[in-house]
């Protein structure tokens, strides 16, 4: 199975990356994140190698790059969102815009 993992390089979604591709060899997983403020490329260095895992830097607010990987993929886990709650009182905008 083939799996758009979104926010992969976050704390959740990148346990969920390390786990799932060390249980079952069948997965093969592309990684979309940001690389906004919780991203960390160290949480996927044991998997950064691995020939089902693929990394991609890029934002799901972008259309065309999200068309492009979703259909190289059997389905999607959405990890990637936006944190602080202080900047979304200010701004609630990119919130709105990545959550949705």
């Amino acid at each position: 199975m083939k799996l758009l993992v979104t926010g992969g390089l976050g704390f959740i979604g990148s346990n969920f990356i390390i786990k799932l591709l060390k249980e079952n060899e069948n997965f093969e997983i592309i990684n979309v994140d940001a690389g906004f403020a919780g991203s960390n490329t160290d949480n996927v260095t044991e998997v950064q190698n691995l020939k089902n895992y693929q990394f991609v830097q890029g934002n799901i607010t972008n259309k065309i790059l999200m068309e492009k990987l979703i259909t190289k993929s059997d389905a999607v886990i959405n990890f990637a969102a936006e944190t602080f709650v202080d900047k979304s009182i200010k701004d609630a905008n990119p919130f709105l815009v990545s959550s949705v």
